[in-house]
């Protein structure tokens, strides 16, 4: 009892100490998970459900998500991901497997699967929210095309059933919840200037959706 009523005394907590050797600014960027409890694992695995529709845009003009071409058209799908390689300063390298259909007004229903390698950061932190961006790269592959990459065939006299992937993403995390994230990706098809498919602009659709992290 003397001795913690010396510390105390004296203006020193160890608990106090520990907390405010811990603090961050209220605007900080991440470089490990900033919602870990202490001594709680971070997440390494991830499940999204996703969907959006599609647009008539080429990849930079979807990308603005507002004033789009947007068709009736529409991606409707799930993903797993996981974080294998921890590379230091906050980012993190893994993989994304999905699967999805294609549906509306001017499609026949098709399915597609793509996988990918994930680059992402830990991410900016916003007071309670941080707001993490991701990139995933990899292949795509579709039962049957679109009314878009069906033009897009003619034009370029290629095959969009095979092609690139790129998925440039930004995701949104609250403290209150930090299992969650609701998400938005481009999902872009392509066939990288005519290395798959002999085709060049595959397809774009604006996906939003809700992860799970565990």
């Amino acid at each position: 009892m003397a001795a913690f009523l010396s510390v105390t005394i004296s203006g020193f907590h160890p608990v106090l100490a520990v907390a405010a050797e811990k603090s961050h600014p209220f605007i900080h960027f991440a470089t490990s998970d900033p919602f870990l409890a202490p001594g709680q694992t971070a997440t390494r695995n991830d499940v999204t459900v996703l969907g959006g529709p599609f647009a008539r845009n080429t990849a930079g003009g979807a990308f603005h998500i507002i004033g789009v071409d947007y068709t009736k058209n529409y991606f409707l799908g799930v993903t797993y991901g996981r974080d294998v390689y921890d590379l230091g300063a906050g980012f993190l390298l893994g993989g994304v497997a999905g699967a999805a259909v294609r549906f509306g007004a001017d499609d026949d229903m098709s399915g597609e699967a793509w996988a990918g390698v994930r680059l992402k950061y830990q991410g900016l932190v916003i007071g309670n929210v941080v707001i993490s961006p991701a990139f995933t790269a990899g292949f795509s592959a579709v039962t049957g095309e679109t009314e878009i990459e069906k033009q897009r065939e003619i034009r370029y006299n290629g095959d969009a059933s095979f092609l690139g992937f790129l998925g440039p993403e930004v995701s949104l995390r609250w403290r209150g919840a930090p299992n969650l994230e609701v998400t938005w990706q481009l999902h872009h098809r392509s066939g990288g200037d005519g290395t798959f498919g002999n085709m060049g602009e595959g397809s774009n659709a604006n996906t939003f959706g809700i992860r799970y992290r565990f």
